[in-house]
């Protein structure tokens, strides 16, 4: 049997002279073994992107796709920026007070060059034609942990991740994105 979406006339005689031809429009497809609809009311909504942002340029690639799905959708956009080892971190400070009487009424502020690197990269973005909201949020602790956490708290819509280029099958097997994306229902953009 010959699948075939040749229009050429000659093509098609021969096809129908050596063999059964199918017509892959009819009947269900025999791909999928599920059918899941198409409709205006299965169509997702994103609302709410979370993009993972490190501070370097492969970030910025992730923050422009974002951008473009945002002014599609209007969907609100928030930099997740992980800070792994907070020792090692120069000319930042976190400031926390509030009422003694109840953990939850403290505020926290974080000052210096992560803040002031975030809000560079929005301003950036407003200039480059976000439309909608953008704000920036830090966590502090194991990468993947914490963008799962992120995303479990917040009801993101989506997220969008950037990967380094992986050399070898074994540290693809083993890489944050995948540990990401096997912890999350999401969809995931990789960048």
């Amino acid at each position: 049997m010959i699948l075939s979406s040749n229009t050429n006339e000659h093509h098609k005689s021969h096809v129908s002279e050596t063999s059964e031809t199918l017509d892959v429009r009819e009947g269900p497809s025999p791909i999928t073994s599920t059918d899941v609809s198409i409709s205006r009311s299965d169509i997702p909504s994103i609302t709410k992107i979370l993009v993972t942002h490190d501070g370097k340029d492969s970030s910025n690639k992730a923050v422009n796709y974002a951008i473009s799905l945002s002014n599609l959708s209007g969907a609100e956009i928030v930099l997740l920026r992980i800070v792994e080892d907070v020792d090692k971190i120069e000319g930042t400070s976190v400031n926390i007070g509030g009422s003694s009487n109840t953990d939850d009424s403290l505020k926290r502020n974080v000052h210096g060059p992560f803040v002031d690197a975030m809000e560079d990269t929005i301003r950036k973005c407003k200039e480059a034609g976000c439309k909608n909201k953008i704000s920036y949020k830090f966590r502090i602790g194991d990468l993947v942990s914490e963008i799962v956490d992120e995303i479990k708290a917040e009801g993101y819509d989506m997220i969008v991740l950037t990967s380094a280029h992986i050399d070898s099958l074994i540290r693809s097997l083993f890489s944050d994105a995948r540990k990401i994306i096997s912890n999350v229902t999401i969809p995931v953009l990789i960048v």
